[in-house]
């Protein structure tokens, strides 16, 4: 018996010991980040084409094209029956060489019209089809006959932004002979190239309209394929590795999508506690964008991608900070139990009542039919929609009898009213600034993004929401704060921080300030925004 028992003990305490094990090999992977690498021996990366602009002619075959593949990275154009033999016959331009310079990847053919020779100066790609060379990293040309007198790469006139292949050192990782195994980054070097400041571009290629799929394709042709990451893929987390390999360097992000997109990079910014942060652009996709066009990047992306304007907009930017604020929730007891308590995290606005009503049914109805939301004019007649139905029904009404609001621990009185809004930056549901731009008659000021202070006003209904959005009304102010503190009883409401909407049920809202993110401001929006601006 005492044998059995000493067993069981000795069982119970291995089993003990492996779910500790398991339970740090899980935390150790939520901690684990690391830059994924494609092989490029194992092929291109292609996608369709439904039409060629220009004269084309297959890489594999030097058959005429209409339509066909071409590859993201190195830009060899095929027909789709000879993707396969492509894969096999013609190397793809490799995010990661070993050699001490950085040598012209070559691809054959089909250059653009009136292209020149890098050696002798004179017109290339005129003798046959698939006539003569270019560089799918400088995107500079030469006859078949000079290649041999230029073999090392400048990266051309984008090299600012790109982390060449020959400084970084890539390293198997996962278990041989399975499906995850898979490079990744294990070292980068400084390449020495002046005013250095690579470009790490973050996107989700579901975002909009395929528009972030456009975007991907036609980053990954100019930078290192590695720098370019599709967060439908790749964690953020993994994306923000490249401070930690190159923690002296100032590194720019460019994240192209909606306010959700921008407010989750940041979180992982703040999250990781990284010894050199990244400064963030933005590419705004989607509906909304506020915050993009408070720092002057824009409404919204649309229609073809240029990316020599996205790359001198990003050189002209400036520094600038963007206030965070905490929002926490605490829920009012119901027979001695509370839900439990959550923390969100706010950089633009947040709003309790009409507004937040149109934003919940707009994303229950988006969810429902994703497909249908997937177009900027569908959503912004969809939320005009849900505006003028709630005209009709005043679900908010008489809000103001259960909330109360507090300004720096100061209760603000109330008028009747179904909303109330608390502003960070300027611009507000979708482009709209109620708040005015510059001082009003009775000194307010224009809200600042970098100043530590809130503002906060009230809507009267639906109607005046469309009223200030068409310019045809002013906002009731009921001011400013460094913290503000609301308070909702008698019954559920709707809220949204961010554009992120949900049911609110009775408790306290305090609204604190967390910090500050480091941002890029594009041209006169990001001074007149800002009291801090500072050159890069």
């Amino acid at each position: 018996m005492g044998d059995l028992a000493l067993s069981l003990l000795i069982m119970i305490s291995l089993l003990g010991i492996a779910a500790l094990l398991m339970s740090l090999l899980r935390k150790y992977r939520l901690r684990h980040y690391a830059i994924p690498v494609r092989d490029s021996s194992k092929g291109h990366r292609f996608h369709m084409v439904d039409m060629f602009v220009n004269s084309t002619y297959c890489n594999v075959d030097g058959s005429r094209l209409i339509h066909g593949a071409q590859c993201d990275i190195c830009g060899i154009r095929v027909d789709d029956t000879n993707m396969k033999q492509a894969n096999k016959r013609i190397p793809c331009r490799a995010a990661s060489i070993k050699d001490k310079q950085t040598r012209h990847h070559w691809v054959q053919g089909n250059l653009a019209p009136y292209s020149d020779c890098l050696v002798c100066g004179e017109e290339c790609g005129v003798d046959r089809p698939l006539a003569d060379l270019r560089c799918s990293w400088c995107k500079a040309t030469i006859h078949d006959d000079c290649a041999s007198k230029s073999e090392v790469c400048d990266l051309g006139k984008y090299r600012r932004f790109i982390v060449p292949p020959n400084c970084i050192e890539v390293k198997w990782a996962g278990v041989k002979g399975t499906r995850n195994r898979h490079m990744e980054i294990k070292n980068v070097v400084h390449p020495g190239i002046e005013r250095w400041m690579p470009l790490i571009v973050i996107c989700n290629r579901k975002s909009g309209s395929n528009e972030g799929e456009l975007l991907l394709q036609s980053f990954r042709d100019v930078l290192n394929p590695a720098q370019v990451i599709d967060i439908n893929d790749i964690r953020p987390e993994s994306a923000l590795e490249w401070c930690n390999l190159l923690p002296d360097v100032n590194f720019c992000l460019l994240v192209c999508g909606g306010d959700g997109t921008i407010g989750w990079v940041l979180t992982a910014i703040e999250k990781l506690k990284l010894q050199n942060p990244p400064s963030m652009c933005i590419l705004p996709l989607g509906t909304g964008n506020d915050l993009s066009r408070v720092l002057g990047w824009g409404e919204g992306h649309a229609g073809a991608v240029d990316v020599a304007n996205i790359f001198s907009n990003v050189e002209q930017s400036r520094a600038v900070q963007l206030d965070r604020w905490s929002v926490d929730i605490r829920h009012e007891k119901h027979f001695g139990f509370a839900r439990p308590s959550k923390t969100y995290i706010m950089n633009n606005y947040l709003s309790v009542g009409v507004d937040a009503l149109v934003t919940l049914n707009f994303h229950k109805q988006r969810e429902s039919w994703p497909a249908l939301f997937a177009h900027r004019l569908i959503n912004k007649f969809c939320y005009f929609t849900y505006g003028t139905k709630d005209v009709l029904e005043r679900e908010c009404k008489h809000l103001h009898k259960r909330l109360k609001v507090e300004l720096d621990g100061r209760e603000i009185a109330l008028p009747e009213l179904e909303g109330v809004v608390v502003l960070n930056i300027a611009s507000w549901g979708g482009g709209c600034q109620p708040w005015g731009t510059g001082p009003t008659e009775d000194g307010w000021i224009t809200p600042k993004y970098d100043d530590g202070i809130l503002e906060v006003m009230g809507l009267f209904s639906s109607f005046h929401i469309a009223q200030l959005q068409l310019g045809l009304a002013t906002p009731l102010r009921l001011g400013h704060a460094s913290s503000v503190k609301i308070t909702l009883h008698g019954g559920n409401a709707p809220m949204q921080v961010d554009g992120e909407p949900w049911e609110q049920h009775p408790g306290s809202i305090m609204i604190t300030h967390r910090g500050r993110a480091a941002m890029r401001a594009l041209g006169a929006a990001g001074i007149k925004g800002s009291s801090t601006v500072t050159s890069s």
